[in-house]
This record gives structure tokens, C-alpha cells and sequence, in this order.
């Protein structure tokens, strides 16, 4: 779940590219092509995002830029 103040909240979820499940089947019945993202993993010693020492774990990445609606747009006319 994404808020701001002023804006619409969004709930959503992304879905890891190659999941053997994607291609068994659709269980939200919800996943489209642009929520499906490659994760790319990290070697044990990189930090985190935030800068974090993780003990010498591997980690993965994605991008997923999310922009949310005006919240006047629940407004009725």
C-alpha cells in the first residue's frame, strides 16, 4: 500500500519475472506485464539501498516507480 497526503492510496503488488507460478496461473487474476519485474541480485558485501551493512548477505533489486492520483479526483461533480 502507497499514501501521500493529497493523493489517491494505491494498493498493489509486483511479481518476481521468471516465477514458475506467473505461468501455472494467474491466482489475483491481476498480473499484467508492467508489474512483473527481474530482480537482480546483489553479492554478499554490497550494501543495502539505505546504506545498511547487511552481514554479508546476497540481496535482490528492482525498479518500480509508482505515481499517484490527485485525491480531488474522488471529488463528485
Amino acid at each position: 500500500m502507497v499514501t501521500a497526503p493529497n493523493c489517491r492510496t494505491l494498493i498493489t503488488q509486483i511479481f518476481v519475472e521468471g516465477d514458475a507460478q506467473i505461468e501455472i496461473g494467474d491466482s489475483v487474476f491481476g498480473v499484467k506485464d508492467s508489474l512483473i519485474k527481474r530482480f537482480e541480485e546483489q553479492p554478499a558485501g554490497t550494501p543495502g539501498p539505505d546504506g545498511r551493512n547487511l552481514g554479508g548477505k546476497t540481496w535482490a533489486r528492482t525498479r518500480f516507480d509508482i505515481v499517484l492520483a490527485p485525491a480531488d479526483l474522488l471529488a463528485p461533480k
